[in-house]
């Protein structure tokens, strides 16, 4: 049976303890001139082990902080921390989040703003802005992106609502303008960490209770 013991006085001749490796009696320790060093041997495990129980609780008790992005693009850090916010409280997943950090990397690194790539995107596909006013280095950036977070939402989308769910989704899009414009600004806003925790499944029920679908 073991106890614990806070001095050489709380230990009996007949206790057994381990010295240097070896199991002997307390007397036998004593004879010997060995009780001090197996006490203080101990006593150096014993305080080893709780300070690194100690610590486990502690880090147990304060969760780890996702260190902040401080990469001078502050639009790139600002939607970087709102995605790692996103990811802390599981309203996005990892490779979703992966995807866009690319893609925020490269609009960064072009020098745009995501509202900048939105609005040439759009002007782009309406025919307000023609791609001889836009460079090709910036172009074929766009493209990337675009084809990136598309592909990002579309599966992030179909994760959650399933097959079905999302052809419903992609009919009321194409039988609604104004639907399809809801949808992408959800999509940028996803892309931006500033969804606020609204999920696929929630913007598609709202779709269709404000369309008057069961």
């Amino acid at each position: 049976m073991q106890r614990d013991v806070h001095s050489q006085g709380d230990l009996k001749d007949s206790d057994v303890i381990d010295v240097q490796g070896m199991t002997m009696r307390v007397a036998q320790a004593k004879e010997l001139g060995l009780l001090s060093d197996a006490f203080d041997e101990q006593l150096s495990i014993g305080a080893a082990r709780r300070a690194a129980q100690e610590h486990g609780k502690a880090q147990e008790q304060t969760p780890e902080k996702t260190q902040r992005s401080d990469t001078g693009y502050t639009e790139y850090d600002t939607a970087t921390d709102a995605l790692n916010a996103a990811l802390d409280d599981g309203s996005i997943e990892y490779e979703e989040a992966s995807q866009y950090h690319t893609a925020l990397g490269e609009v960064a690194l072009a020098g745009l703003s995501v509202d900048e790539v939105v609005n040439t995107v759009e002007g782009l596909a309406d025919g307000s802005l023609v791609e001889n006013e836009v460079s090709g280095e910036t172009l074929s950036m766009i493209s990337s992106v675009e084809k990136s977070v598309t592909e990002a939402a579309t599966q992030s989308a179909i994760h959650e609502l399933g097959q079905e769910g999302f052809d419903q989704l992609d009919q009321l899009a194409n039988a609604h303008p104004g639907v399809r414009q809801v949808i992408r600004q959800y999509a940028v806003d996803r892309v931006s960490g500033q969804s606020d925790g609204v999920t696929w499944a929630a913007l598609a029920a709202d779709l269709r209770e404000q369309l008057g679908y069961q």
